[in-house]
Protein backbone atom coordinates (compact mmCIF):
# COMPACT_ATOMS: atom_id res chain seq x y z
CA UNK A 1 0.00 0.00 0.00
CA UNK A 2 1.30 3.40 -0.95
CA UNK A 3 -0.25 6.68 0.99
CA UNK A 4 -0.88 9.50 -0.57
CA UNK A 5 0.85 12.61 0.21
CA UNK A 6 -0.75 16.19 -0.80
CA UNK A 7 0.17 17.15 -4.57
CA UNK A 8 -1.76 20.02 -5.66
CA UNK A 9 -5.05 22.40 -4.24
CA UNK A 10 -5.32 24.25 -0.92
CA UNK A 11 -2.45 23.91 1.80
CA UNK A 12 -3.96 21.46 4.35
CA UNK A 13 -4.08 22.79 8.35
CA UNK A 14 -0.88 21.92 10.10
CA UNK A 15 0.27 19.57 11.50
CA UNK A 16 -1.13 16.56 9.84
CA UNK A 17 -0.66 12.55 11.51
CA UNK A 18 0.22 9.44 9.29
CA UNK A 19 0.52 5.72 11.12
CA UNK A 20 2.50 3.71 8.78
CA UNK A 21 1.68 -0.35 9.49
CA UNK A 22 3.32 -3.61 7.82
CA UNK A 23 1.74 -3.80 5.06
CA UNK A 24 2.41 -0.10 3.92
CA UNK A 25 5.95 -0.17 1.53
CA UNK A 26 6.38 3.83 1.08
CA UNK A 27 5.83 7.29 2.45
CA UNK A 28 4.62 9.88 -0.17
CA UNK A 29 6.52 12.92 0.72
CA UNK A 30 3.62 16.05 1.36
CA UNK A 31 4.26 18.94 -0.92
CA UNK A 32 3.26 20.93 2.08
CA UNK A 33 5.08 21.74 5.21
CA UNK A 34 8.90 22.11 6.48
CA UNK A 35 9.48 19.39 9.22
CA UNK A 36 8.71 16.08 10.10
CA UNK A 37 8.74 14.49 13.03
CA UNK A 38 8.73 10.59 12.77
CA UNK A 39 8.93 7.65 15.39
CA UNK A 40 10.32 4.51 14.37
CA UNK A 41 9.31 1.71 16.56
CA UNK A 42 10.30 -1.52 16.03
CA UNK A 43 7.56 -4.97 16.50
CA UNK A 44 7.40 -6.64 19.96
CA UNK A 45 8.85 -10.58 20.20
CA UNK A 46 6.31 -13.28 20.95
CA UNK A 47 6.14 -15.08 24.12
CA UNK A 48 7.06 -18.47 24.71
CA UNK A 49 4.84 -21.56 25.48
CA UNK A 50 5.01 -23.41 28.80
CA UNK A 51 6.27 -26.95 29.35
CA UNK A 52 4.69 -30.23 30.00
CA UNK A 53 5.61 -32.73 32.89
CA UNK A 54 5.19 -35.51 34.83
CA UNK A 55 4.29 -35.27 38.89
CA UNK A 56 7.77 -34.95 40.14
CA UNK A 57 9.21 -32.75 37.42
CA UNK A 58 9.38 -29.26 37.06
CA UNK A 59 7.71 -27.53 34.50
CA UNK A 60 8.71 -24.19 33.68
CA UNK A 61 6.36 -21.43 31.96
CA UNK A 62 7.31 -19.94 29.12
CA UNK A 63 8.80 -16.17 28.78
CA UNK A 64 8.12 -13.49 27.93
CA UNK A 65 8.44 -11.55 24.86
CA UNK A 66 10.75 -8.22 24.84
CA UNK A 67 9.53 -5.00 23.11
CA UNK A 68 10.80 -3.30 20.13
CA UNK A 69 13.21 -0.70 19.78
CA UNK A 70 12.18 3.19 19.37
CA UNK A 71 13.68 6.27 17.28
CA UNK A 72 12.67 9.38 17.28
CA UNK A 73 14.14 12.40 14.76
CA UNK A 74 13.04 15.75 13.45
CA UNK A 75 13.70 15.49 9.78
CA UNK A 76 13.89 18.31 7.22
CA UNK A 77 11.05 17.52 4.04
CA UNK A 78 13.75 19.84 2.01
CA UNK A 79 16.35 17.32 2.45
CA UNK A 80 13.94 14.55 2.32
CA UNK A 81 12.64 15.17 -1.48
CA UNK A 82 16.46 15.78 -2.38
CA UNK A 83 17.57 12.42 -1.25
CA UNK A 84 14.17 10.54 -2.16
CA UNK A 85 11.89 12.31 -4.36
CA UNK A 86 8.46 12.40 -4.02
CA UNK A 87 8.09 9.43 -1.88
CA UNK A 88 10.31 7.17 1.69
CA UNK A 89 10.81 3.68 1.20
CA UNK A 90 9.54 2.16 4.88
CA UNK A 91 9.47 -0.90 6.33
CA UNK A 92 7.17 -1.75 9.40
CA UNK A 93 7.77 -4.91 11.37
CA UNK A 94 5.20 -7.57 12.36
CA UNK A 95 5.21 -8.67 15.95
CA UNK A 96 6.76 -11.80 16.43
CA UNK A 97 4.41 -14.93 16.92
CA UNK A 98 4.12 -16.60 20.11
CA UNK A 99 4.82 -19.95 20.69
CA UNK A 100 2.31 -23.09 20.08
CA UNK A 101 1.12 -24.88 23.12
CA UNK A 102 2.90 -28.25 24.01
CA UNK A 103 0.46 -30.62 23.68
CA UNK A 104 2.77 -33.81 23.78
CA UNK A 105 4.01 -34.90 27.24
CA UNK A 106 7.27 -34.72 29.02
CA UNK A 107 7.91 -31.73 26.22
CA UNK A 108 9.39 -28.60 26.59
CA UNK A 109 7.66 -25.36 25.45
CA UNK A 110 8.21 -23.57 21.87
CA UNK A 111 9.67 -20.68 21.87
CA UNK A 112 8.04 -17.29 19.88
CA UNK A 113 9.35 -15.35 17.04
CA UNK A 114 11.54 -12.87 16.95
CA UNK A 115 10.08 -9.22 16.44
CA UNK A 116 10.29 -7.70 13.03
CA UNK A 117 12.75 -4.60 12.35
CA UNK A 118 11.24 -0.83 11.35
CA UNK A 119 13.09 1.67 9.54
CA UNK A 120 12.71 4.83 7.63
CA UNK A 121 14.43 5.40 4.44
CA UNK A 122 17.72 3.45 3.13
CA UNK A 123 21.02 2.78 4.71
CA UNK A 124 22.74 4.41 1.77
CA UNK A 125 21.30 7.83 2.01
CA UNK A 126 21.87 10.76 4.53
CA UNK A 127 18.69 10.29 6.51
CA UNK A 128 17.70 6.27 7.32
CA UNK A 129 16.28 5.63 10.74
CA UNK A 130 15.50 2.00 12.11
CA UNK A 131 14.63 0.44 15.32
CA UNK A 132 15.34 -3.58 16.43
CA UNK A 133 12.37 -5.63 16.99
CA UNK A 134 12.42 -7.39 20.13
CA UNK A 135 13.63 -10.61 21.38
CA UNK A 136 11.46 -13.81 21.68
CA UNK A 137 10.72 -15.33 24.95
CA UNK A 138 12.08 -19.23 25.29
CA UNK A 139 9.77 -21.73 25.46
CA UNK A 140 9.42 -23.49 29.11
CA UNK A 141 11.92 -26.31 30.18
CA UNK A 142 12.47 -28.43 33.16
CA UNK A 143 14.92 -25.36 34.70
CA UNK A 144 13.97 -22.31 32.40
CA UNK A 145 11.91 -20.07 30.52
CA UNK A 146 14.13 -17.30 29.44
CA UNK A 147 13.02 -13.93 29.26
CA UNK A 148 13.12 -11.89 25.92
CA UNK A 149 15.94 -9.61 25.26
CA UNK A 150 15.39 -5.73 24.13
CA UNK A 151 15.44 -4.58 20.69
CA UNK A 152 18.13 -2.98 20.16
CA UNK A 153 19.64 -1.24 17.28
CA UNK A 154 17.35 2.29 17.88
CA UNK A 155 17.69 5.34 19.89
CA UNK A 156 16.13 3.88 22.55
CA UNK A 157 16.02 -0.04 23.69
CA UNK A 158 13.03 -1.79 24.36
CA UNK A 159 12.67 -3.78 27.67
CA UNK A 160 12.73 -7.26 28.15
CA UNK A 161 10.47 -9.76 29.37
CA UNK A 162 9.65 -11.41 32.60
CA UNK A 163 11.60 -15.18 32.57
CA UNK A 164 8.83 -17.73 33.24
CA UNK A 165 8.70 -20.04 36.45
CA UNK A 166 8.17 -22.95 38.50
CA UNK A 167 6.49 -20.65 40.57
CA UNK A 168 4.64 -17.53 39.71
CA UNK A 169 5.67 -16.09 36.22
CA UNK A 170 8.27 -13.19 36.53
CA UNK A 171 6.97 -9.20 35.57
CA UNK A 172 8.01 -8.20 32.28
CA UNK A 173 10.18 -4.97 32.53
CA UNK A 174 8.63 -1.96 33.26
CA UNK A 175 9.60 2.20 31.93
CA UNK A 176 10.18 4.40 34.43
CA UNK A 177 12.02 7.22 32.34
CA UNK A 178 10.74 9.47 29.53
CA UNK A 179 10.79 9.19 26.34
CA UNK A 180 9.35 6.16 26.78
CA UNK A 181 9.03 2.82 25.14
CA UNK A 182 6.80 -0.20 25.04
CA UNK A 183 7.18 -2.67 28.03
CA UNK A 184 8.14 -6.65 28.15
CA UNK A 185 5.49 -9.25 28.45
CA UNK A 186 5.21 -11.73 31.56
CA UNK A 187 6.71 -15.21 32.56
CA UNK A 188 4.04 -17.92 32.21
CA UNK A 189 3.43 -19.33 35.38
CA UNK A 190 4.83 -22.96 36.37
CA UNK A 191 4.85 -26.06 38.22
CA UNK A 192 7.72 -27.00 41.04
CA UNK A 193 8.68 -30.47 41.27
CA UNK A 194 5.97 -30.97 43.45
CA UNK A 195 3.07 -29.58 41.17
CA UNK A 196 1.32 -26.86 42.24
CA UNK A 197 -0.71 -24.06 40.15
CA UNK A 198 1.07 -20.82 39.93
CA UNK A 199 0.01 -17.46 38.42
CA UNK A 200 1.30 -15.41 35.35
CA UNK A 201 3.44 -12.89 35.74
CA UNK A 202 1.77 -9.05 34.96
CA UNK A 203 3.11 -7.11 31.77
CA UNK A 204 5.59 -4.02 32.53
CA UNK A 205 4.04 -1.15 33.85
CA UNK A 206 4.16 1.58 31.29
CA UNK A 207 5.78 4.99 32.17
CA UNK A 208 3.75 7.47 33.54
CA UNK A 209 0.69 4.43 33.69
CA UNK A 210 -0.96 2.99 36.80
CA UNK A 211 -2.94 0.55 35.11
CA UNK A 212 -1.24 -2.94 35.14
CA UNK A 213 -1.40 -6.16 32.42
CA UNK A 214 -2.62 -8.55 34.09
CA UNK A 215 -1.48 -12.12 34.20
CA UNK A 216 -3.72 -15.38 34.59
CA UNK A 217 -4.73 -15.33 38.21
CA UNK A 218 -6.01 -19.59 39.30
CA UNK A 219 -5.72 -22.71 37.15
CA UNK A 220 -5.56 -22.06 33.49
CA UNK A 221 -6.35 -18.64 33.45
CA UNK A 222 -4.66 -16.63 30.35
CA UNK A 223 -3.00 -13.41 30.43
CA UNK A 224 -4.81 -10.32 29.94
CA UNK A 225 -3.73 -8.51 26.09
CA UNK A 226 -1.15 -5.13 26.46
CA UNK A 227 -2.41 -2.05 25.97
CA UNK A 228 -2.52 -0.50 23.07
CA UNK A 229 -1.61 3.46 21.94
CA UNK A 230 -2.27 5.52 18.57
CA UNK A 231 0.02 7.99 19.08
CA UNK A 232 3.69 6.81 20.25
CA UNK A 233 4.77 3.59 22.09
CA UNK A 234 3.36 3.57 25.63
CA UNK A 235 1.81 0.13 25.20
CA UNK A 236 2.61 -2.52 27.53
CA UNK A 237 3.45 -6.39 27.23
CA UNK A 238 0.94 -8.69 27.65
CA UNK A 239 0.56 -10.95 30.83
CA UNK A 240 1.93 -14.19 31.40
CA UNK A 241 -0.52 -17.15 31.59
CA UNK A 242 -1.10 -19.47 34.97
CA UNK A 243 -0.14 -22.94 35.14
CA UNK A 244 -2.96 -25.73 35.13
CA UNK A 245 -3.06 -29.38 36.67
CA UNK A 246 -6.71 -29.84 35.65
CA UNK A 247 -7.98 -31.38 32.04
CA UNK A 248 -8.08 -28.68 29.40
CA UNK A 249 -4.70 -25.91 28.41
CA UNK A 250 -2.96 -24.14 30.59
CA UNK A 251 -3.38 -20.44 30.65
CA UNK A 252 -2.12 -18.42 27.39
CA UNK A 253 0.17 -15.55 27.05
CA UNK A 254 -1.61 -12.06 26.23
CA UNK A 255 -0.59 -10.51 23.16
CA UNK A 256 1.72 -7.66 23.59
CA UNK A 257 0.14 -3.78 22.46
CA UNK A 258 0.32 -1.79 19.75
CA UNK A 259 3.19 -0.50 18.63
CA UNK A 260 5.93 -2.99 20.13
CA UNK A 261 4.64 -4.38 23.15
CA UNK A 262 5.92 -7.94 24.05
CA UNK A 263 3.86 -10.87 24.26
CA UNK A 264 2.91 -13.06 27.23
CA UNK A 265 4.97 -16.57 28.20
CA UNK A 266 2.31 -19.13 28.31
CA UNK A 267 1.89 -21.22 31.15
CA UNK A 268 2.99 -24.79 32.51
CA UNK A 269 1.10 -28.43 32.52
CA UNK A 270 1.06 -31.88 34.00
CA UNK A 271 1.51 -34.88 31.16
CA UNK A 272 -1.92 -36.75 30.93
CA UNK A 273 -4.73 -34.78 32.90
CA UNK A 274 -3.71 -31.41 31.01
CA UNK A 275 -4.05 -31.40 27.28
CA UNK A 276 -1.82 -28.95 26.61
CA UNK A 277 0.41 -26.29 28.06
CA UNK A 278 -0.53 -22.44 26.90
CA UNK A 279 0.74 -21.13 24.03
CA UNK A 280 2.29 -17.68 24.25
CA UNK A 281 1.31 -14.20 23.14
CA UNK A 282 1.85 -12.95 19.83
CA UNK A 283 4.14 -9.56 20.28
CA UNK A 284 2.31 -6.56 19.05
CA UNK A 285 3.35 -4.97 15.19
CA UNK A 286 5.66 -2.62 14.82
CA UNK A 287 4.97 1.21 13.40
CA UNK A 288 5.99 4.74 12.12
CA UNK A 289 3.89 7.78 13.01
CA UNK A 290 4.76 10.51 11.00
CA UNK A 291 3.69 14.04 12.04
CA UNK A 292 4.33 16.79 9.64
CA UNK A 293 4.68 20.99 11.16
CA UNK A 294 4.27 24.34 8.67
Amino acid sequence: MILPGVISGTPPVLPTYTALIPTDQFWEIPQFGTYAYVVVAGAGGGGGSGRKSVAGTAAFGGGGGASGAVTRRWVSLDELRKQYGTRVPVVVGAGGAGGAAQASNSTSGNSGGVGGTSSFGLSTLGIFMNAGGGGAGGGGTTGTGVAGTAGGNGDQGGANGGAGQSGAGSIGSPVSASPAIATGGGGGGGLAAAHAVANGGNGGLRYGGTAITLGGVGSGASGQNGTSSGSDCISTGGGGGASTLSAGVAGSGGKGGFPSGGGGGGGAAEDTTSTASGAGGDGGNGAIFITVWP
